[in-house]
């Protein structure tokens, strides 16, 4: 493939891109910020209820025994019938399924330096002509990302997803880091025509049904399923990801309007923490982080997250 730079103006794409109990999860996290709620663990599905099945003897069975509740179970060799039946089989029935956690997204704009390494950066940043960028988006369960920019035209161009990455599917997991553009040596470059880049993130738990049937070939085919996930040939269709699709303003207004801005909790991040997943260093390496988070307290199976970012370049 070519060269792998893209003018901003209008920009194109160049590919080569537990802290509480279940039942008081919720109430427990209340009062977090966006970045602490999009690093809080899931709800703990350690706690389990266990039913102690006591063993019947030749006398004949024996009474029900009582129900015991507890974390874990510890099995130890019996020396006796009373321990004997003290140690009998347990058989674990979840208590309170996990809830779903509030949908979060961390995104950065990264830089790239003389050495040819990319550094996040403040998205207030003015850049320049020549300036080289790239879009980090990380999500804090399993959803639907979708990344989108407007051109001069005023429509709206997909920039994720894209062919190259996981074959189109934008599916997106708990700690998985999404670059746009894809690949090693993906990247947006400023053109010379001083303005405002405006780019839309939405992350969703379902599909938005307005996104997809512009971005993937109809023919009864569906978007991209999880590749991780192996079904039957026959299951799972070809999928086809349309090359360059633009998206109408109409569409994008519409889902910015499903999104209750009171739902929503912001928090922006300025070279002041380190980055990993429980907030040490890793390796011994430190991270200064320069991102923003964005969390909606909607915990519904249909919850969305709509993010406007704007680029001020001269």
């Amino acid at each position: 493939m070519g060269s792998t730079e893209v003018p901003m103006r209008p920009l194109r794409l160049l590919a080569p891109f537990a802290i509480a109990a279940v039942a008081a999860w919720g109430q427990g996290n209340a009062s977090l910020r966006a970045r602490e709620l999009f690093y809080t663990p899931p709800p703990d599905s350690s706690a389990v209820k266990t039913q102690t099945v006591a063993p019947a003897t030749p006398a004949g069975p024996a009474a029900p025994a009582p129900k015991t509740i507890a974390k874990k179970t510890r099995t130890k060799r019996p020396s006796s019938s009373e321990d004997a039946a003290q140690s009998a089989p347990t058989q674990a029935v979840v208590d309170n399924p996990a809830a779903v956690v509030p949908l979060g997204i961390r995104y950065s704009v990264l830089k790239r330096d003389g050495a040819g390494t990319y550094q996040e950066v403040d998205m207030d940043t003015t850049f320049r002509s020549g300036d080289r960028i790239r879009l980090e988006a990380q999500a804090n369960s399993t959803g639907y990302l979708y990344v989108v920019a407007q051109g001069s035209s005023g429509s709206w161009q997909v920039l994720f997803p894209s062919r190259e990455v996981s074959n189109g599917s934008n599916v997106v997991h708990r700690g998985e880091t999404r670059l746009v553009p894809g690949g090693n040596q993906g990247q947006f470059v400023f053109d010379e025509q001083a303005g405002t880049e405006k780019l839309f993130f939405v992350l969703s738990r379902q599909p938005e049904q307005s996104l997809e049937k512009l971005i993937y070939s109809m023919g009864g085919q569906t978007a991209p399923a999880d590749p991780t996930v192996v079904k039957p040939a026959a299951a799972e269709p070809n999928r086809v990801l349309i090359a360059q699709a633009t998206v109408s303003d109409d569409v994008i207004s519409n889902i910015r309007g499903q999104v209750t801005a009171r739902d929503l909790i912001f928090e922006k991040v300025e070279n002041e923490r380190v980055v990993s997943a429980n907030d040490k260093p890793v390796g011994g390496e430190t991270k200064i982080e320069t991102a923003a988070y964005m969390v909606s307290r909607n915990t519904s199976p249909d919850a969305r997250l709509v993010v406007d970012l704007k680029l001020k370049h001269q």
